[in-house]
């Protein structure tokens, strides 16, 4: 694997990096992307309905060099995509038992294959 760090010290990788919440991996880091594959119906947050990340996780994947994130619900196959920065901006903390997360609700992301909604001005 050929690892280089930038000038703000963000490692940037050729291969995946696994991305952890404590001690389980819970996606991987490639090129620029954090991936997370999840089972929707026991994962998602469901009052309100949004997509959490443990916040150790998001800064690890920032660490490893991305700046989007995309979930796969296997259950579906449905995959969300969004920024992390627009996760840390437009996100809000939750802390249900599972640590310290950070949730964007589902009208923030962008599903594969379904047309991007514009907000009206």
């Amino acid at each position: 694997m050929q690892t280089h760090f930038t000038s703000n010290n963000v490692r940037k990788s050729s291969s995946s990096i696994p991305i952890r919440a404590g001690s389980h991996v819970v996606g991987k880091v490639e090129k620029d992307t954090f991936y997370k594959t999840v089972d929707g119906s026991r994962h998602f947050l469901r009052i309100p309905k949004a997509i959490c990340f443990d916040e150790q996780s998001l800064r690890e994947a920032e660490r490893a060099g991305a700046v989007q994130v995309a979930v796969t619900d296997r259950e579906t196959g449905k995959a969300y995509h969004a920024s992390i920065q627009l996760v840390w901006d437009s996100g809000f903390r939750v802390n249900r038992g599972f640590g310290n997360q950070i949730a964007l609700p589902f009208d923030k992301w962008q599903i594969a294959g379904e047309p991007l909604q514009l907000a009206l001005l």
